[in-house]
């Protein structure tokens, strides 16, 4: 490829990306100055009514699930909220009561803001009555009464009826558990839809799967903690969530060519940048190359001309030690006529 042809459609490529990247600043800059002048006002209008920063509590106590057991083992749920505006992790609860001891407590791995979720706790009562329970969470403490049945007869007969609501409560979560995993491959399909839109060219900026994410997290744990129909109203929600953005897929439309024309435009930039910086080393290296052998043909004579003079001398050298033993060999020669 000529050289100049492709530094002329690199020029022209980067016009190109300057003039709509000018075209995007004016255009977020009038509705930069629409939002500042909204906030100034907005501004001017609070200043006199500011009041004093409260902290905010880091852990809200949402709910406690059951409140009635039997003697022994037992089982229950607090249901927390995150307040913060970060997430909070590994959310765990220390539990105190007359009678009562905790054997396993399964924390809350990560809580997102406002994002509610359950710690179970495992332990044992020994004790029957109301007791108070003391619940500390990250500094944070609670207190929830309890009844615990004895062994009355009426207690007995409440322990039964009790254990059969246990009993139905657990298979109705079951089946929601079920759904919950059908709803969860559903999920998993939508994504791999919208992957397969974008990549033929459809407009799918404005179909979003975090709402559905967040119901079918907050289904799960409200299974988890054994709160039926915070479950079931979780669920519909997320029901109704999947078929919203269903629908929104389906009516999705292409992106209009000149917007697809210049994504695809920014990458064969790139790649025209890449190429161009290729041939400019090319021929950076091939320059220094040529300099070098210029170099080191120079270099070469002069050389050969040092070699040369070495040569010479030596050659002088010789001679010189050559006259020096004819010499002395004559006077040798003549010393020894002049003993004769």
């Amino acid at each position: 490829m000529n050289h100049k042809k492709v530094v002329l459609i690199f020029l022209f490529l980067i016009l190109f990306n300057v003039g709509i990247a000018q075209e995007e600043t004016i255009s977020a800059e009038e509705q930069n100055l629409n939002v500042e002048g909204s906030v100034v006002n907005e501004t001017n209008e609070t200043e006199t009514t500011q009041e004093p920063i409260k902290e905010i509590e880091e852990i809200i106590f949402k709910n406690f699930i059951p409140k009635e057991f039997k003697l022994g083992t037992a089982q229950f749920s607090i249901q927390i909220q995150n307040n913060k505006n970060e997430t909070l992790s590994n959310l765990a609860a220390l539990i105190s009561g007359k009678g009562f001891s905790t054997y396993e407590v399964t924390p809350v791995e990560s809580l997102e803001p406002g994002e509610k979720g359950y710690i179970l706790v495992n332990g044992d009562f020994k004790e029957s009555g109301l007791i108070n329970l003391t619940i500390r969470i990250n500094q944070k403490i609670s207190y929830q009464e309890v009844n615990v049945l004895g062994e009355s007869e009426e207690d007995l007969e409440k322990a039964e009826a009790l254990l059969k609501q246990q009993e139905e409560k657990k298979k109705a979560l079951a089946v929601l558990s079920s759904n919950l995993e059908i709803l969860k491959q559903n999920y998993s399909g939508l994504e791999s839809q919208i992957k397969q839109k974008e990549g033929e060219g459809y407009d799918v900026k404005d179909v979003k799967l975090e709402e559905l994410k967040k119901y079918i997290r907050q289904t799960q744990a409200s299974i988890l903690g054994e709160h039926l129909e915070e479950a079931r109203v979780n669920l519909g929600l997320a029901k109704e969530e999947l078929n919203a953005v269903e629908a929104k897929i389906g009516t999705l439309e292409k992106l209009p060519f000149m917007s697809r024309f210049r994504e695809h435009l920014i990458v064969f930039s790139s790649i025209a940048g890449a190429i161009i910086t290729f041939f400019a080393l090319y021929e950076l290296l091939k320059k220094k190359g040529k300099e070098a052998v210029t170099t080191m043909g120079s270099i070469k004579p002069k050389a050969e001309e040092k070699v040369l003079e070495v040569k010479e001398e030596e050659a002088k050298h010789k001679e010189i030690k050559e006259e020096e033993k004819a010499e002395q060999k004559e006077e040798k020669k003549k010393t020894k006529k002049k003993k004769a």
